[in-house]
Protein backbone atom coordinates (compact mmCIF):
# COMPACT_ATOMS: atom_id res chain seq x y z
CA UNK A 1 0.00 0.00 0.00
CA UNK A 2 2.11 3.33 -1.15
CA UNK A 3 1.19 6.22 0.79
CA UNK A 4 0.57 9.50 -0.56
CA UNK A 5 3.47 12.43 -0.57
CA UNK A 6 1.90 13.94 3.01
CA UNK A 7 2.03 18.14 3.94
CA UNK A 8 2.61 18.07 7.11
CA UNK A 9 2.27 21.46 7.36
CA UNK A 10 3.83 24.03 9.54
CA UNK A 11 4.58 24.89 12.87
CA UNK A 12 5.01 28.61 14.91
CA UNK A 13 5.53 29.28 11.25
CA UNK A 14 8.07 26.99 10.19
CA UNK A 15 8.07 23.41 8.27
CA UNK A 16 7.53 19.93 9.55
CA UNK A 17 9.44 17.48 7.37
CA UNK A 18 8.74 14.49 9.25
CA UNK A 19 6.98 12.32 11.47
CA UNK A 20 7.95 9.85 13.80
CA UNK A 21 6.19 7.51 16.66
CA UNK A 22 6.45 6.82 20.11
CA UNK A 23 4.64 3.94 21.63
CA UNK A 24 3.47 3.65 25.67
CA UNK A 25 1.54 0.96 27.60
CA UNK A 26 3.80 -2.08 25.94
CA UNK A 27 5.58 -3.42 28.30
CA UNK A 28 8.24 -0.31 28.42
CA UNK A 29 9.34 -0.47 31.94
CA UNK A 30 6.71 1.63 33.37
CA UNK A 31 3.38 -0.23 31.98
CA UNK A 32 1.93 -3.64 31.81
CA UNK A 33 3.03 -5.76 28.95
CA UNK A 34 -0.06 -6.55 26.54
CA UNK A 35 -0.88 -9.88 26.30
CA UNK A 36 -0.34 -12.43 23.46
CA UNK A 37 -1.50 -15.70 22.94
CA UNK A 38 0.95 -18.39 24.54
CA UNK A 39 4.33 -18.34 22.22
CA UNK A 40 7.99 -19.28 22.90
CA UNK A 41 10.78 -17.00 21.50
CA UNK A 42 14.34 -17.37 21.79
CA UNK A 43 16.82 -14.46 21.52
CA UNK A 44 17.65 -13.16 17.93
CA UNK A 45 14.34 -14.27 16.43
CA UNK A 46 12.13 -11.87 13.99
CA UNK A 47 8.56 -11.79 14.38
CA UNK A 48 6.34 -9.07 13.15
CA UNK A 49 3.59 -7.62 15.36
CA UNK A 50 0.50 -5.63 14.85
CA UNK A 51 -0.44 -3.61 17.11
CA UNK A 52 -3.85 -1.21 17.66
CA UNK A 53 -3.04 2.07 19.19
CA UNK A 54 -4.77 5.20 20.22
CA UNK A 55 -3.04 8.55 19.53
CA UNK A 56 -2.22 9.83 23.01
CA UNK A 57 -0.71 13.16 22.13
CA UNK A 58 1.21 15.28 19.02
CA UNK A 59 4.50 17.33 20.48
CA UNK A 60 6.40 19.54 17.68
CA UNK A 61 10.65 18.52 18.03
CA UNK A 62 13.08 20.99 16.87
CA UNK A 63 15.20 18.62 14.83
CA UNK A 64 18.58 20.17 15.56
CA UNK A 65 21.04 22.32 13.55
CA UNK A 66 17.93 23.45 11.48
CA UNK A 67 14.70 25.44 11.64
CA UNK A 68 12.15 22.64 11.22
CA UNK A 69 10.09 20.42 13.10
CA UNK A 70 9.24 16.45 13.50
CA UNK A 71 5.95 15.71 14.28
CA UNK A 72 5.79 13.37 17.07
CA UNK A 73 2.80 10.76 17.19
CA UNK A 74 2.88 8.96 21.17
CA UNK A 75 0.74 5.80 20.39
CA UNK A 76 -0.98 3.84 23.84
CA UNK A 77 -1.04 0.72 22.12
CA UNK A 78 -3.90 -1.14 23.18
CA UNK A 79 -3.74 -4.84 21.83
CA UNK A 80 -1.21 -6.75 19.48
CA UNK A 81 -0.93 -9.93 17.65
CA UNK A 82 2.39 -12.19 16.17
CA UNK A 83 1.42 -11.91 12.44
CA UNK A 84 3.13 -13.56 9.32
CA UNK A 85 5.56 -11.43 7.73
CA UNK A 86 4.58 -12.02 4.53
CA UNK A 87 1.39 -10.30 5.11
CA UNK A 88 2.91 -6.65 4.85
CA UNK A 89 6.27 -7.61 3.65
CA UNK A 90 5.94 -5.86 0.65
CA UNK A 91 4.13 -2.28 2.76
CA UNK A 92 7.48 -2.48 4.82
CA UNK A 93 9.76 -2.64 2.28
CA UNK A 94 8.27 0.30 0.04
CA UNK A 95 8.33 2.16 3.39
CA UNK A 96 11.83 1.13 3.74
CA UNK A 97 12.41 2.70 -0.31
CA UNK A 98 10.54 5.94 0.51
CA UNK A 99 12.06 6.76 3.33
CA UNK A 100 15.98 5.86 2.20
CA UNK A 101 14.84 7.83 -0.81
CA UNK A 102 14.24 10.51 1.72
CA UNK A 103 17.64 9.83 3.14
CA UNK A 104 19.53 10.46 -0.45
CA UNK A 105 19.83 6.48 -0.79
CA UNK A 106 18.72 4.88 -3.70
CA UNK A 107 19.14 1.04 -4.55
CA UNK A 108 19.84 -0.62 -7.69
CA UNK A 109 17.12 -3.28 -9.18
CA UNK A 110 19.77 -5.90 -9.91
CA UNK A 111 16.82 -8.46 -10.39
CA UNK A 112 16.64 -10.32 -13.88
CA UNK A 113 13.56 -10.24 -15.33
CA UNK A 114 14.09 -13.54 -17.44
Amino acid sequence: MAKAQVDLGTFEGRDVIQASIKVTRAGDGLSKSLTLDPAVFHTGDKVTVALRCEVGSVIMKPIKDTEVYERVHTFIADEAIIIDDALVQKDLTEQRRRLEEKQGIQRLDLEDDD
